[in-house]
């Protein structure tokens, strides 16, 4: 059983099993139904007629409506039997109400099984071709328990269930050749949306890479030609290649904590003499990290060197199989602080360290 992607449609959306052209045909088949059955009664029924006809309509409406909508395809085995056996409950609820023989009394015989008949389509086209013919065999074994019941032929009850074999088989034919047609076009589109996925991301990364090349030559170009010239470098210069060296390594050393919120903190931190140091050791995947987990992980990081005047700070994303992902530390001469982020149910969640 295979889910599929974010945003690719399943293979019954593919099928068109959910269109509305669909609906819109049950909806004019049940109307049908009752249409036939109301029309065929006559007044002498009894009101146990009408309840239990209409009872069995929408038993047979709630399976086929219960057989498009779950999601999991092929449709789970046991969701699949009781589906099969609701539609059959339906028949026979149908069948077993049905008044006399009389002129129209075939039409009113053969209308429940065209619900019947649809189910077992459905369960086909779903991937159950085994559960369709089940559902054939059990509308049979009906018809054959109805005709001993009544006093009737045998042989009446292939004509009563016609309607469920000549819908099962072109089904299950159509489901063997255009099922594995629709799985290999759903797995062209998610291969397509993954495909644009990447390509988004390189985008992104491009454009990161393209906006830090800039910053750094608009900040790094100056002091490079100034010192190839053989000038000396003020105070205030030589503290901004400070700056850009450490922002490097940062980049370098501590991926996990890049971000343009880090990056100008971090900054200002050094420039009020704190010391701040990043450092990844790969424990959080970044490709799985949420904006929100981002947000979480490095808001924490951005509050605490903002409020730092002096010190030092230590940023650390721990190695993989640590109970918490991520460790501060903030040392101000003999007194240290600790904080760990680790994974909650809600996300990622930072706490003062034991």
């Amino acid at each position: 059983m295979r889910a599929p992607a974010s945003g690719v449609p399943d293979l019954p959306t593919l099928l068109g099993l959910r269109s509305p052209i669909v609906a819109f045909s049950i909806t004019l088949l049940a109307i049908g139904y009752t249409v036939v059955i109301a029309s065929t009664a006559g007044a002498e029924v009894i009101e146990s007629f009408w309840t239990a006809q209409l009872s069995a309509l929408a038993l047979a409406l709630a399976a086929i409506a219960t057989s498009l909508l779950i999601p999991a395809d092929p449709l789970p085995v046991w969701s699949g039997v009781i589906l099969v056996l609701a539609a059959l409950a339906a028949l026979a609820l149908a069948w077993w109400h049905l008044p006399g023989d009389g002129g129209q009394w075939w039409m009113q015989m053969t209308a429940p099984p065209a619900m019947t008949a649809i189910v077992a389509g459905f369960m086909a086209l779903r991937g159950r071709s085994g559960l369709a013919w089940l559902t054939l065999a059990g509308s049979l074994g009906v018809a054959a328990v109805w005709t001993v019941d009544h006093g009737a032929p045998l042989s009446q009850m292939m004509p009563m269930t016609n309607r469920v074999l000549t819908t099962v088989l072109p089904a299950t034919i159509i489901a063997l050749m255009v099922r594995p047609l629709m799985t290999l076009m759903g797995a062209l589109r998610e291969r397509e949306m993954e495909a644009v996925a990447v390509e988004a991301a390189s985008a992104a990364t491009l454009a990161e890479r393209d906006g830090r090349l800039s910053m750094l030559e608009n900040d790094a170009r100056p002091l490079l030609e100034q010192f190839a010239a053989g000038e000396p470098l003020s105070e205030d210069q030589a503290l901004t290649a400070r700056l850009i060296e450490n922002t490097l390594r940062d980049e370098v050393r501590g991926r996990g904590w890049t971000s343009e919120g880090v990056r100008w903190a971090v900054r200002n931190a050094r420039s009020r003499g704190a010391q701040v140091h990043l450092l990844d050791d790969g424990g959080l995947d970044l490709d799985r990290l949420t904006a929100r987990e981002a947000d979480t992980l490095h808001g924490e990081l951005i509050r605490t060197v903002t409020e730092l005047e002096s010190g030092t700070v230590i940023a650390r994303i721990l190695p993989p199989g640590r109970d918490a992902v991520a460790m501060l530390t903030v040392i101000d001469g003999e007194v240290q602080h600790r904080w760990i982020c680790q994974v909650a149910p809600v996300g990622l969640h930072w706490a003062p360290a034991d």
